[in-house]
């Protein structure tokens, strides 16, 4: 099996087994991260790797594309701060629907703020793994990144509770006050992170 990493070819691995542990210790060593892979050409599926080596067929060729850790990080960061404004956006339409009594738009509005913090969360998370960074060493300001990321599970509990309750008056408040001054923190978070991995 001929096993390529990005445009240099590798010596040939036995199995598949072997082809992603090469990769892998290949990464690792060079401070790159694998971000995807072509199986004979074709993109590689989970299921692929769910069934090896059973089921796998004969695979005559490898390519992983890497590319710099720290770059990919700092990009998807700086990704994840410019779409914090849209969600600040959607918070201040939210909260301005709730309080002219638009309960159906304000609806929809807050569902797009639910999916855009639980893909925030979901972005520092892996960036966290990815660069291997206990958040509660973070430090943001006087606070701690740990503390800023359960701040957000508080709110957003707070929201799922207030909306059960349908006490608009306090869910309005949650996303126009509390929403609003976390994802200022959040931004900083994101700031941190990028500059922990740059000097790391």
């Amino acid at each position: 099996m001929q096993i390529w990493i990005d445009n240099t070819q590798q010596s040939d691995a036995t199995d598949l087994g072997d082809a992603l542990e090469q990769a892998r210790i290949h990464a690792e060593s060079s401070g790159r991260l694998i971000v995807d892979i072509l199986v004979d050409g074709q993109p590689a599926t989970d299921e692929l790797f769910e069934d090896q080596p059973e089921g796998m067929g004969t695979i005559n060729e490898l390519r992983f594309t890497t590319a710099d850790t720290s770059a990919l990080i700092s990009e998807t960061a700086h990704t994840a701060i410019e779409s914090i404004e849209l969600l600040k956006a959607d918070q201040e339409a939210g909260a301005q629907q709730i309080r002219a009594g638009e309960l159906e738009d304000a609806m929809q509005t807050l569902q797009a703020i639910m999916e855009g913090w639980l893909a925030m969360r979901d972005v520092v998370d892996q960036i966290a793994q990815i660069a291997q960074i206990d958040i509660a060493t973070v430090k943001v300001g006087d606070e701690i990144g740990s503390d800023i990321v359960q701040s957000l599970s508080n709110a957003l509990a707070e929201v799922r509770e207030t909306l059960q309750n349908e006490d608009w008056s306090s869910l309005g408040d949650v996303i126009e006050y509390d929403l609003s001054e976390l994802a200022g923190k959040w931004a900083n978070l994101l700031q941190s992170l990028i500059q922990s991995v740059q000097t790391s």
